[in-house]
């Protein structure tokens, strides 16, 4: 193998590693103070919902607006904002949708209680349904094994 055509092969590999690194998740480069900080950004960025992608938060979303909410919440950690503040920086924005958790409050008080409300209703409702039909296939074995005036008139003459 001459000189050149490894240059090509090793160009060609190196290009191919390069395009395939940059699509594999979003780089952002902040300096952060401390260590703490770091750590707080990460979980922000986790529990933070994408909205233009809707099914990813913006950490693992390469999307412009998920990349400008990156650098939204670095810039708001390095102001000394709270992890609520933030939050409700984005809530007021975009809704509650944006929180993969959101809190527990007056108007999110349904979307937490109302699966807690649907499992007993749920199980309620199943036990009258196995019930119900028990029911109808007793009557169904009734109806099935019941002797007519006729049958049940010979039966008592053969008793005799």
């Amino acid at each position: 193998m001459n000189l050149w055509s490894m240059v090509k092969t090793v160009l060609a590999a190196s290009l191919l590693l390069i395009s395939t690194a940059t699509n594999a998740a979003p780089i952002d480069s902040f300096s952060f103070n401390t260590q703490a900080e770091e750590d707080r950004y990460k979980a922000l960025i986790e529990e933070i919902r994408c909205v233009k992608c809707q099914n990813t938060n913006i950490a693992g979303s390469n999307a412009d607006l998920a990349r400008d909410h990156r650098t939204k919440v670095y810039e708001m950690i390095q102001q000394g904002k709270t992890d609520t503040e933030i939050r409700e920086w984005f809530v007021v924005r975009y809704g509650d949708f944006v929180l993969y958790r959101p809190a527990v409050d007056s108007r999110t008080w349904l979307l937490w209680g109302l699966p807690l409300l649907l499992v007993p209703i749920g199980g309620v409702m199943l036990v009258l349904q196995v019930r119900r039909q028990r029911k109808v296939a007793t009557e169904e074995v009734a109806e099935e094994t019941s002797l007519s005036a006729d049958e049940q008139k010979q039966l008592d003459e053969v008793l005799k």
